[in-house]
């Protein structure tokens, strides 16, 4: 509940909104109930004709609006900035993505809609300066709403194809009983290098594995950081009761090492993956 709270007084700030605002808004709603049916049959002919809105579900979104007409009529002109408003309007934004539906196409439609509306205030007779000023304030609070849904899902799906390339860019196999291999490619900064820890501490601890072996043969350049996260695999491993072995070590990775001081006593290494593995058999 707390949070609803904060956001109803960010939309009040935001948009200025008072309570005469709303007033007018409710009143002006009530006057134009009887106009309802016929701006949801216009707002419907403009869908019908708008280049953004395929065939493919122009049709599943009219049946979508005309099943809760009522309620997307209510949640408009009944000027209320509440849970149950919001909530409607998050979870309206997320049923239409799931479609398919652009979101600017989303937002064109929601605009047109609003426009029918002041329409219907025109028409009704009901328009004055103070209505149309108050029903922008209010209106602009559902199109916030929406922009902040969309970007919220839009981080949600980044946030978890991010995590699927994580997954892939440190793909632990179990090649043979109680020995895992993790081949690294590309370019290992920081970040990658540490999440290479997790995963692998991880997978040793599923697999309760003796042996693992660390192929580095893809990775071309080296610095002070990367090489220590690799040692600390390395030392992490065998605290686990594992240990690890490092294949694949190019002349530039060794040079490397060496003139950047890196204790590597202690390390296992092989010059590639088919030595690594006899070796590793040979432990276990």
């Amino acid at each position: 509940m707390a949070i609803v709270k904060i956001n109803k007084q960010r939309y009040w700030s935001i948009f200025m909104l008072e309570e005469e605002d709303l007033l007018l808004v409710r009143r002006a709603g009530e006057a134009i109930m009887s106009r309802q049916e016929a701006v949801f049959e216009e707002f419907y002919a403009w869908l019908e004709f708008q280049p953004e809105y395929s065939a493919d579900y122009t049709e599943e979104i009219i049946d979508r609006f005309d099943q809760q007409s009522g309620i997307f009529w209510k949640h408009i002109l009944s000027a209320q900035v509440d849970e149950e408003s919001v909530h409607y309007r998050e979870r309206l934004v997320r049923d239409l993505l799931k479609l398919g539906l652009p979101f600017e196409a989303y937002l064109s439609a929601v605009f047109a809609f609003h426009e029918l509306i002041e329409k219907a205030f025109v028409l009704e007779g009901v328009a004055s300066f103070e209505l149309m000023q108050a029903f922008k304030k209010v209106s602009s609070v559902g199109v916030f709403i929406a922009i902040d849904t969309f970007n919220n899902e839009m981080n949600k799906q980044l946030q978890e194809q991010n995590d699927m390339l994580m997954q892939l860019s440190t793909p632990v196999t179990p090649i043979w009983e109680q020995i895992l291999l993790l081949p690294v490619v590309g370019i290992v900064d920081s970040f990658r290098a540490q999440n290479i820890m997790t995963a692998v501490l991880q997978e040793i601890a599923d697999y309760q594995a003796k042996v693992f072996i660390l192929d580095i043969s893809g990775v071309g350049v080296v610095d002070t950081a990367v090489a220590n996260y690799f040692i600390k695999v390395s030392k992490a491993a065998n605290l686990m009761g594992c240990e690890c072995i490092i294949s694949g070590v190019t002349p530039a990775v060794a040079q490397t090492l060496v003139e950047l001081g890196i204790d590597i006593e202690n390390i296992q290494t092989n010059v590639n993956i088919k030595e690594a593995l006899k070796t590793a058999i040979g432990q276990i």
